[in-house]
């Protein structure tokens, strides 16, 4: 039988490298070159202004200044009155400092101790000297803790030193030994009256003054001792 050939049919040849590719890559035609920035259009900013100021960031010591802040505007002064309260009192190291201000193992209150003792005070004290009562005086406890006239405790506090009035020391020469006690004349702030008074019922008015340690060792002493 003869052979019949297949027809071929014509096909185009396609080139692969000239498919238009405009339905899959939407990019600029990257063999324009590109438009100078002078041709470019301007942009439009868009200058919108927000009302109130972004909190700018909080470092590490801004934040601890913050809340030292805190915690002074709530603090309480009495809680350091109440801790020193609670502090428990070293009588072995209390009675070796007595001994070496008195420069001897025998520290009882005596009239040649309490000589010593006052030549140390004029030695170390600070003047002037702001002093206050340390409790009420002697005079004062009819009033204040017995029965007394609250009306003639006030007329009485005019001529008379209270534990409540502001005093100054002045003077080394106003410390004085009377029967083993230390006196001091004082002069009081409010009116100038001049008071002499023993230095056990006194202690100084800041807290933070080296006559605060001193005035507080003799009392302690006198006291005790």
């Amino acid at each position: 039988m003869p052979k019949f050939n297949k027809p071929k049919l014509n096909q185009p040849k396609v080139n692969k490298s000239k498919v238009n590719q405009s339905k899959f890559d939407d990019r600029p035609d990257q063999s324009k070159s590109l438009s100078s920035q002078s041709d470019l259009p301007p942009v439009q900013l868009d200058e919108t202004i927000v009302a109130g100021r972004r909190p700018k960031p909080v470092n590490d010591f801004q934040r601890l200044l913050e809340e030292l802040s805190e915690l002074r505007s709530g603090f309480d002064p009495e809680i350091l009155a109440h801790i020193e309260e609670n502090i428990p009192f070293n009588t072995q190291q209390f009675e070796t400092k007595i001994s070496k201000i008195l420069g001897s193992k025998n520290i009882d209150c005596t009239l040649k101790n309490s000589v010593k003792y006052l030549e140390y005070i004029k030695q170390n004290i600070q003047l002037p000297c702001h002093v206050t009562g340390i409790e009420e005086f002697e005079w004062e406890e009819e009033y204040t803790m017995g029965s007394g006239s609250k009306k003639e405790y006030a007329r009485l506090k005019k001529t008379k030193p209270s534990y409540t009035d502001r005093f100054t020391i002045n003077r080394l020469e106003d410390l004085v030994v009377q029967e083993e006690e230390i006196f001091v004349e004082v002069q009081r702030v409010g009116d100038c009256r001049t008071f002499t008074l023993p230095l056990s019922d006194l202690e100084s008015v800041d807290a933070s003054s080296p006559n605060n340690q001193l005035l507080d060792d003799y009392a302690v002493w006198f006291i005790n001792y």
